[in-house]
């Protein structure tokens, strides 16, 4: 799965981007937490799998595929809202979340 996360993560790296500083700048230390919940196995498929943006990728997860595994609060902010909207309601979305899937990565 780890080429499939760099192409999605590169398909909105943009959006994952503007998501992932507005975490940081809204919730200080929050990236870093979530990055910790992640299980071994799971590490070690983004951060050896061609996922050079490794919590990039963490945040296409859990923003497309894991959305119940994110802090409520998070989606509070009415900015991170539509950030995770626009990732969930774009037509890479879905092409994901059948990869994720297929390969047993949910």
């Amino acid at each position: 799965m780890g080429i499939l996360h760099l192409i999605f993560v590169l398909f909105n790296f943009r959006t994952l981007g503007r998501l992932y500083a507005r975490i940081n700048q809204q919730f200080p230390g929050v990236m870093d937490q979530l990055w910790e919940q992640q299980s071994f196995a799971r590490k070690i498929d983004v951060v050896f799998g061609f996922a050079v943006f490794a919590k990039r990728a963490m945040l296409m997860n859990f923003a497309v595929m894991n959305l119940d595994k994110l802090p409520v609060y998070l989606l509070g902010d009415d900015q991170i809202a539509a950030l995770v909207r626009k990732l969930n309601t774009g037509m890479s979305a879905g092409i994901y979340r059948f990869f994720c899937t297929v390969t047993g990565y949910r």
